[in-house]
């Protein structure tokens, strides 16, 4: 199943961004698609020599095969025939695949300052030049110190090591190389539909298109001579309109097409649709491939519910492993590989201060690994793919909160208590030892690190007696039976700020940490939380995707080279 190459190392493909791709690209599928068609979909990964797990890349089959023909590399031809006979066997498989994208997808919301404090300690104390076993003692040591043992196996550098000759000398510069950690880097993103979302909808209607504009639009090639408009585009003039096509097996069958706000037919000649669901949703698609660049990624709220009232900018971020080898798909979300998510809002607590308010902190892949390793038996397609960050992840999430916060312009950093989500979850067992121990313990490393104060704040909050939710005419503000008490509002702002008019509040003790002397974070440990100078140097994390010439993967030092 992998493509070997000279060097010891394989290649091989893999499905897992599939769908993504996909969504990035707005690429509608063929029913019969051939193996050529999934090629800007498929990733290609490498396989280094010593190790079990193969790697994204960071490339497509086209993307990989687009940069061989530019340089003429000799393993084109192999590596093509290789792709289309390994497809082929699996094309019935592929084919089963949605031929529409998905409407929702995560997109990047800022990019993480992460630094490393393996390869921190490497340039502060490591020697310059030094054989490849006294560069092993030297990084093993290195755990005595305050590096994590997590992050000296993800980084895979004693493997590569391994690879050189034992009395090999190799630099500083060179061994820095080894350190990959790419792959285990999150990514903190949002749940988004469409860049441009249609959000006008569609208007029925029942409009004959004369014979002199049938002709004039060439719409001979899906219909003869017949087509009513029957839905039009409320804001963009789109149009879907059914036709009558007659051949020599079937007579006046019934189809549907789109068309554009100038009536031309939208895709290729042959384009039609058994249905006017499948027309609009093919509309809906070719509409925000056209006009994505007018507008930015609105991020999808899909758990609003289940947050305290009130509040601003309310937010669901995810914190994602995007090159992470295996797959996970997580209950509450559609992105693959989430780490953890976070609901989160700015609020305002008593004394006047805005805090960025955590609503909740929830790990859907370790919860799923925790409840796996208590089954007596499990069926092996049932398992949960391993997941990095077992013991840190609550830490981890809290170091990128407190990085947001500070960007957010908030003064601290609040979170919710266990009392709280006991009373959301209605008895369904929280996780109480979460908010009880986990993320204070959390929140104390990170005081005793960082200028950050860990105190106790006091925030009003709205009872249930006024609820604001989006109705069929707008937003509405709701009494706590559900009837509303206004008419709509054009905007959610405007209902919140009646809803806090009209209703009752409470007030609430929260945790939270002060930023009030916190100098201005330029990096986030991977691992820990280091010290307060490891918070403000530079990021030390570059790209590692490898050199398109050969085979792409990150330069290491040969043994034959050496």
């Amino acid at each position: 199943m992998y493509f070997a190459l000279q060097d010891g190392g394989e290649l091989g493909l893999n499905v897992g961004r599939f769908d993504e791709r996909q969504w990035r690209l707005r690429l509608r599928l063929a029913k019969t698609a051939n193996c050529w068609d999934y090629a800007p979909l498929i990733d290609v990964v490498f396989r280094e020599p010593g190790f079990e797990v193969a790697r994204f890349t960071g490339k497509t089959v086209s993307q990989w095969l687009a940069n061989w023909q530019a340089w003429d590399n000799p393993h084109c031809e192999r590596f093509m025939a290789w792709y289309e006979g390994l497809i082929n066997r699996f094309l019935s498989v592929l084919a089963r695949r949605p031929r529409v994208p998905d409407d929702r997808y995560g997109f990047e919301v800022a990019p993480l300052p992460w630094i490393s404090s393996l390869s921190a300690m490497l340039r502060a104390s490591g020697p310059n030049r030094a054989t490849a076993q006294q560069w092993s003692a030297a990084i093993r040591a290195t755990t005595e110190k305050g590096v994590r043992s997590e992050e000296l196996a993800l980084s895979g550098v004693l493997a590569r090591l391994q690879q050189c000759p034992n009395d090999a000398k190799l630099t500083k510069t060179q061994v820095l190389r080894l350190v990959d950690l790419s792959h285990a880097l999150p990514k903190l993103v949002c749940e988004s539909r469409f860049e441009f979302a249609t959000r006008a909808g569609w208007r029925e209607c029942c409009d004959r298109v004369s014979a002199r504009e049938f002709r004039r639009r060439g719409l001979s090639s899906v219909a003869h001579g017949l087509a009513h408009i029957r839905f039009r585009h409320r804001s963009l003039g789109w149009s879907i309109a059914r036709t009558r096509f007659k051949d020599l097996l079937m007579n006046e069958r019934d189809s549907w097409i789109v068309l554009d706000e100038k009536g031309r037919l939208v895709g290729a000649s042959k384009t039609a649709f058994a249905s006017s669901d499948a027309a609009m949703e093919f509309a809906e698609l070719q509409i925000s491939c056209r006009f994505a660049s007018w507008s930015k990624p609105q991020a999808a709220a899909r758990w609003e519910c289940f947050s305290l009232p009130g509040g601003d900018d309310y937010r669901e971020l995810l914190i994602q492993l995007d090159d992470w080898p295996a797959t996970y798909r997580p209950r509450h979300y559609r992105t693959r590989n989430v780490l953890s998510h976070v609901r989160s809002s700015m609020r305002q607590v008593v004394d006047g201060r805005r805090v960025l308010f955590l609503d909740e902190i929830q790990s859907d892949w370790h919860a799923d690994l925790h409840a796996q390793s208590k089954r007596a038996t499990l069926e092996s397609d049932g398992k949960v793919t391993d997941a990095p960050y077992k013991k840190e992840w609550p830490l981890l999430t809290m170091k990128i909160m407190l990085w947001l916060a500070q960007r957010c312009g908030a003064q601290g950093l609040a979170w919710s208590t266990a009392e709280l989500q006991e009373i959301r979850w209605l008895g369904h067992e929280p996780p109480g030892l979460l908010y009880r121990n986990t993320l204070p313990d959390a929140a104390r490393m990170l005081a005793k690190t960082l200028p950050v104060t860990m105190d106790a704040t006091r925030m009003r909050v709205r009872t249930g007696s006024r609820t604001v939710a989006l109705g069929s005419m707008g937003w509405e503000v709701r009494r706590r039976q559900g009837s509303p008490i206004t008419k709509p509002f054009r905007t959610r702002i405007q209902a919140e700020s009646f809803a806090d008019q009209t209703g009752d509040f409470v007030v609430l003790d929260v945790p939270v940490l002060w930023l009030d002397r916190l100098t201005p974070i330029t990096s986030i440990p991977l691992f820990g939380a280091r010290t307060a100078s490891g918070w403000t140097s530079a990021p030390m994390f570059e790209s590692t995707r490898g050199d398109a010439r050969t085979h792409q993967p990150p330069e290491r030092p040969m043994p034959a080279s050496i």
